[in-house]
């Protein structure tokens, strides 16, 4: 991603930049465009779009030819990522591109080129003779064969050197990618057949599923999902891949991604019992190497399409030590506010949190109770509660001698997005007889109806889930 922060270090993304980061880095737009959309950014895609037309009728004209017939006119070389991420071999073919680049055909690659989703390998090759080393930018397809280009000087052809995918990177990829295929088919199981890839992008950190559904998924739905998930992999079952005439595939039932043109023979990979998708990507042997799974965000791609986001692995095992350190840390200050306000002589009650923070497209939701604490102490808490768990929505209430206060304190971006602290607190307010307003990203209420506090926390919770869902 630093090549992109360069890109993006002027602002939005020009079509220029976002044309150099995949013409000469191998960034595909869809990542530009994700990338862009964390950071608030816009990219120009019309300017984008005309220089690739420009850049196809040149390759098609003249140049790009010259360098098919030097290049990928040689022997083909053979992939063995599927075995091997470390392999002896020997320069086949090579062309210099300038500013210390070249292209390059290695006799034997593990480098595991961009395609069905995922992510071009990351690695080097390194010199048997000088130790020179040159860094793998991308790994292209060129029909059965592939075209390497890397960052580096020092090499000819003929060359022996040592061929390098780092297992740091190509695990989480690899494990990602089994996961993808879990999901999907987790998804036809929680909503139905309906359900088809409607396109993936498998990379080391994380991983991306877009799939046809009309409707966003309730939180019931995603939390079946990802249970479903999780379970096969814990439950241990193996990988299996294996090549087999396209008409076997079909017989067998196994998934197809809609426009793709298959050859004769086709890679399958089958989780058995479970999951069985044509796929010709890298992949873990028992589905317990993929470790836990975590569902990020669920969002709307376009009419009739949905995607979700989700980590694995460590990125998981990170995530989710994270969010028990923040739901940790909002347990003890809701904890420490409750027994400021604990009556004299009386104890302390146990407050519980079953539900102190959920993840809502990335927001981090809290909707809880804290009785004793003034309206003033509430918005006071809210506030803390909310610089803890950026992005988030806050919706407390507390019950004093038998009044009612409300407090919605939402981060900045949120009203952008539907969510509006003084209408919802307006609503919530009404279930306890009460009312009130503000801000769109503060609001408080009161009301005379304790009773009704638990309905009216279950409205904030629904109102807060709607919104950003």
């Amino acid at each position: 991603e630093r090549l992109f922060e360069e890109a993006a270090a002027g602002g939005n993304i020009t079509g220029e930049d976002a044309f150099r980061l995949h013409d000469t880095y191998g960034f595909p737009l869809e990542l530009t465009r994700e990338l862009a959309l964390e950071r608030g950014l816009a990219v120009d895609e019309d300017t984008f779009t005309r220089l690739m037309a420009e850049q196809r009728e040149r390759s098609r004209q003249s140049s790009s030819f010259e360098v098919g017939v030097q290049i990928v006119g040689e022997a083909r070389s053979e992939f063995v990522g599927y075995e091997r991420t470390e392999v002896l071999t020997a320069i086949a073919a090579l062309e210099p591109l300038g500013e210390g680049r070249f292209q390059a055909k290695l006799h034997e690659s593990p480098f595991y080129p961009e395609g069905g989703g995922q992510v071009s390998d990351a690695g080097f090759i390194e010199h048997e003779g000088t130790g020179a080393r040159a860094d793998l930018l991308r790994a292209a397809r060129v029909g059965d064969d592939q075209m390497l280009t890397f960052s580096g000087e020092g090499f000819v052809v003929g060359d022996r050197v040592r061929a390098v995918v780092p297992w740091s990177v190509r695990f989480p990829t690899m494990a990602n990618h089994t996961a993808t295929h879990l999901l999907h088919a987790a998804l036809r199981e929680v909503l139905g057949d309906h359900v088809h890839q409607a396109g993936s992008a498998v990379r080391a950190d994380k991983l991306r599923f877009d799939f046809t559904q009309g409707q966003p998924l309730s939180a019931e739905e995603l939390e079946r999902v990802e249970r479903i998930v999780n379970e096969r992999i814990f439950e241990n079952l193996p990988v299996h891949t294996f090549e087999t005439p396209i008409d076997e595939a079909r017989r067998l039932g196994a998934m197809m991604l809609f426009g793709e043109k298959y050859g004769e023979h086709v890679r399958v990979v089958e989780v058995p019992g479970f999951s069985r998708e044509l796929c010709g990507g890298t992949h873990v042997r028992s589905t317990a190497e993929i470790g836990p799974f975590v569902i990020l965000r669920e969002s709307s791609v376009g009419s009739g399409a949905r995607r979700i986001e989700a980590v694995t692995s460590g990125e998981a095992f990170a995530l989710l030590h994270a969010r028990a350190g923040e739901a940790q840390e909002l347990r003890a200050e809701l904890e420490q506010a409750h027994k400021r306000k604990a009556p004299a002589g009386g104890g302390t009650a146990t407050l519980e949190l079953p539900e102190a923070t959920a993840v809502i497209d990335g927001v981090q939701v809290v909707v809880e109770r804290v009785d004793g604490l003034t309206a003033d102490e509430l918005l006071e808490l809210s506030d803390r509660v909310k610089q803890r768990a950026s992005p988030a929505a806050v919706v407390l209430a507390s019950q004093e001698d038998g009044r009612v206060h409300l407090v919605a304190n939402f981060d900045g971006s949120l009203p952008a997005r539907g969510l509006h602290a003084g209408e919802l607190i307006r609503e919530v307010a009404a279930v306890v007889g009460g009312g009130g307003g503000g801000r769109p990203t503060m609001a408080r209420a009161g009301g005379k109806d304790p009773a009704r506090l638990p309905e009216a926390l279950s409205t904030a919770r629904r109102l807060v889930e709607a919104a950003l869902r």
